[in-house]
């Protein structure tokens, strides 16, 4: 296997012309193929049913047939394939519907963290780290030249911080497991979907610095709502993003906000 292998997104039958490339970071090359390929499933690149084969994903990532079938448990574990006997892989497709409902869901317990962090004792709320982590992302909304994905890193070093130090324990896992080994972690990781503006930065960093300011004092009610608003206003940009990719619709009423 080539060390340090570019990874693209795409199959060499979808527009391999067009298709990003990507270098692969500390995670293991196979949770690395596994995140690509779930989110070109996400963005629509592979549709419901569309055979996923091993030689071809290993050809384009220029890895060997070990790491690949690993990637394919990993997303199989992920609801995002199938085996099919003596066939192979195919793609499960994700619906903009159940995107939104990944939202929704995550709005609501991040809220509950917050809510949870805001009414301990003051003394165990680590304010100085995240009065540190509001104020880096308050400067990265006020850059201009700010991508999305140092600043979606940034929200989420925040958001974790929220909820691991929120001294529920069987939240904090939910949340964690959630993000490292689910959809919401394929959504999370790609972060062109949303904060693709300066101004929906500075939107979303006023609601950040408000929940760690409610969080300081003490405030559960409003640092819940805040985190759910921003939760809300991300899943509606990721949505936007997401149908005019894929040139799809979602029912309104995933659109909840209370």
């Amino acid at each position: 296997m080539a060390g340090n292998p570019a990874l693209k997104l795409k199959m060499p039958t979808l527009r391999m012309a067009n298709a990003k490339r990507r270098t692969l970071l500390a995670r293991t090359i196979p949770e690395q193929i596994a995140d690509h390929l779930a989110i070109a499933i996400i963005k629509g690149e592979f549709r419901d049913g569309e055979h996923l084969p091993e030689q071809k994903v290993a050809a384009l990532f220029n890895v060997s047939h070990g790491p690949v079938r690993e990637a394919i448990r990993t997303l199989s574990k992920r609801g995002l394939v199938e085996f099919q006997p003596r066939r192979g892989a195919f793609v499960i497709g994700v619906t903009l519907d159940a995107i939104a409902d990944i939202f929704n869901i995550r709005a609501v317990l991040l809220g509950l963290s917050a809510h949870s962090l805001a009414r301990l004792p003051s003394k165990q709320r680590p304010m100085a780290a995240l009065n540190e982590r509001a104020a880096h992302i308050r400067a990265l909304a006020g850059s201009r030249g700010t991508d999305p994905e140092t600043f979606a890193h940034a929200l989420g070093r925040l958001g974790a911080l929220i909820f691991r130090s929120c001294s529920n324990a069987h939240l904090t896992r939910i949340l964690r497991e959630e993000a490292a080994g689910s959809l919401w972690g394929d959504l999370w990781r790609e972060h062109t979907l949303d904060f693709l503006t300066q101004k929906r930065r500075n939107i979303a960093a006023a609601d950040w610095v408000a929940v760690v300011d409610a969080i300081a004092a003490g405030d559960g009610a409003r640092a819940s709502r805040i985190t759910r608003k921003a939760l809300f206003d991300s899943r509606d940009s990721a949505i936007e993003t997401l149908q005019r990719l894929r040139g799809e619709t979602v029912s309104p009423s995933r659109f909840v906000r209370e």
